[in-house]
C-alpha cells in the first residue's frame, strides 16, 4: 500500500466528486455528473479491497475439493501452532446459527459433517500475513469419505434414472438419488397451465436446449474488513448489493442483535447479482470477534469463482405448434434449472423462468413446467434477468425454427405473434402497457447487418 490511514479508523473509500453546482438531478437527455466518475477515472476511488488497519489480520477460507463427501474428522493442530496464525476456527465455533440463504437458510456457515459442492467453506484462518493464512490452512487436516455427486439437474429430481459409479459409496447405491438435502432435491415446481391441453396444430416444432453456468466475473472479488468494537460488537466495511439483508443473515450467525452488527457499504467493484448473497462476511466477522482485532479478506479469482453463486445452468424442452399462417396455437415447455449445492435465489429464477419462458408472445394455450433441483454443483442464484435469460434463447429459437418450418421471415413470424395492449400472459395478467415490439422488430429490420 502506497498510504495508510490512522491505525484506529479504517480506510474508507474516498468521498466522491461534489455534484454540479446546478443541482439538476438529471432527466431524460440530460448529462448529470456521475458522484464517482471522476475518483474512477483518476484511479483514487477507494474499493472495499482497498481498505486497511495497521493492527488487521487476514482471513482466509479452506475450502472443500470435493463435490459430495461427508467430513469424519478435522485436525486444526499443526495449522493453529503455525507461526503468524491467530485462529484457526471450524463450525464448532460458529456463535449462533450455522445455517444461512437469501429464501432458504440451508447453507452451512462451515461445514459440519458434509459437504455439498467443491468449495464450499470447511475452516477459516487468520494470520498476519496472507500468504502465511493460506500456507496454515493447508495444514488442516480433514478426512473425507467421497461420495458420487449429483452433477444433472434431471437425474436429481427423478426425472432421469440415476446411474452412480459401480463402487459409489453413498445413499444412492440401491438405484435411488441421494437426497442433498432432508426433503429432497426439489427446491422449486412452477406449473402454468392456460387454455386447451390438448389444442392441436397444423404445424409442430420441438427443441431442446442447454444453457450452461456462467459467472458474473466483476472486476473487484469479494473482499471486506470486520472490525471488533470491543464491547461485543462488529463493524463490517464490505462491498455488497443488499445491506440490510446481508446484516439480518450476520445477525442470525454470530447471535447478535441488529444494534451490534453494524454495516457499512464499501466501495464495489462490480456486482451483476453476484453480490445479492453473504461471501466473506460472516467468516470475516467470526474471526474478528474470535482474536479481538480487525481481519481483512480478500478472495483471489479462483476463491471468488467458488465464493459466490452463478448464473444457473439450464435444460429447456420446448414444443411449438401453430397455424400454417404462422400464428401460435400452443407451447409447451419443461424447463430443468439447477441450482446447485445450495437454494440462494432459485425459487424466484424458476418464477422468471417460468412466467416469462415464452417471450413478449401471445400463445393461447400454455403447458409449463419449470423445475429448480439441488444438486452437487456450484451454488447458483442472482445473475442479470435470472431465468428469464436461460429461457430467451429458447423460445426466440423455437420461432426461428417455426419460420423455417413455414417457409416465413422470421421476423414477420414473430410480428404476427407479439404481445400489444390487453395481451394476456401465461400467469392470466393482462398487459396494459406492451413493449412495442412489432415497431422495433420493423427497425431492426430496416437496419443494415454489421
Amino acid at each position: 500500500m502506497t498510504t495508510t490511514p490512522p491505525q484506529t479508523e479504517p480506510s474508507a473509500p474516498l468521498s466522491a466528486a461534489e455534484k454540479p453546482t446546478s443541482n439538476t438531478p438529471g432527466g431524460v437527455g440530460e448529462s448529470p455528473l456521475r458522484p464517482d466518475g471522476i475518483l474512477k477515472v483518476t484511479g483514487e476511488f477507494g474499493y472495499s479491497s482497498d481498505m486497511w488497519l495497521d493492527n488487521m489480520l487476514w482471513g482466509y477460507t479452506l475450502r472443500s475439493p470435493h463435490p459430495f463427501a461427508l467430513i469424519k474428522s478435522i485436525d486444526i493442530g499443526e495449522a493453529l501452532a503455525t507461526a503468524g496464525v491467530f485462529a484457526v476456527l471450524t463450525h464448532q465455533d460458529v456463535p449462533g446459527e450455522n445455517f444461512f440463504g437469501l429464501e432458504h437458510a440451508d447453507q452451512p456457515v462451515l461445514a459440519k459433517d458434509i459437504v455439498r459442492y467443491e468449495g464450499e467453506a470447511i475452516a477459516l484462518v487468520a494470520a498476519d500475513h496472507p500468504e502465511i493464512a493460506r500456507q496454515a490452512a493447508k495444514k488442516i487436516k480433514v478426512e473425507f469419505e467421497v461420495l458420487a455427486p449429483v452433477v444433472d439437474a434431471e437425474v436429481a429430481i427423478g426425472h432421469k434414472p440415476w446411474k452412480p459409479p459401480a463402487d459409489a459409496v453413498d445413499a444412492g447405491i440401491d438405484g435411488q438419488v441421494p437426497h442433498l438435502h432432508p426433503d429432497g432435491n426439489l427446491v422449486r415446481h412452477l406449473k402454468l397451465r392456460k387454455g386447451d391441453q390438448d389444442a392441436t396444430a397444423d404445424v409442430v416444432v420441438t427443441g431442446e436446449y442447454e444453457v450452461g453456468m456462467q459467472d458474473q466475473a466483476f472486476l473487484g472479488p469479494e473482499s471486506g474488513l470486520a472490525v471488533p468494537d470491543g464491547e461485543g460488537g462488529i463493524d463490517l466495511y464490505v462491498a455488497t448489493q443488499w445491506l440490510h439483508v446481508d446484516q439480518r443473515q450476520v445477525c442470525a450467525a454470530l447471535g447478535l442483535p441488529p444494534e451490534r452488527v453494524r454495516l457499512t457499504l464499501a466501495g464495489v467493484g462490480g456486482a451483476f447479482g453476484g453480490r445479492e448473497d453473504l461471501s466473506m462476511h460472516v467468516h470475516g466477522c467470526m474471526l474478528a470477534l474470535h482474536t479481538g482485532k480487525p481481519i481483512k479478506m480478500v478472495y483471489n479469482r479462483l476463491e471468488s469463482f467458488f465464493g459466490h453463486v452463478h448464473r444457473h445452468p439450464a435444460k429447456l424442452y420446448y414444443e411449438y405448434g401453430a397455424e400454417r399462417s404462422g400464428k401460435l396455437v400452443y407451447a409447451k415447455a419443461r424447463m430443468y434449472l439447477d441450482g446447485g449445492a445450495y437454494a440462494s435465489s432459485t425459487p424466484a429464477v424458476v418464477g422468471n423462468a417460468g412466467t416469462m419462458g415464452l417471450g413478449p408472445y401471445v400463445v393461447p394455450h400454455i403447458t409449463v413446467d419449470a423445475y429448480g433441483t439441488y444438486s452437487n454443483n456450484p451454488p447458483c442464484g442472482a445473475m442479470r434477468g435470472f431465468g428469464s435469460v436461460q429461457t430467451a434463447f429458447a423460445y426466440e429459437a423455437q420461432l426461428d425454427k417455426l419460420a423455417n418450418e413455414l417457409g416465413m421471415d422470421p421476423v414477420e413470424v414473430r410480428q404476427m405473434n407479439a404481445m400489444e395492449e390487453g395481451s394476456e400472459v401465461p400467469t392470466g395478467q393482462v398487459i396494459d402497457s406492451a413493449a412495442p415490439v412489432v415497431e422495433l422488430l420493423e427497425r431492426l429490420k430496416a437496419m443494415p447487418l454489421p
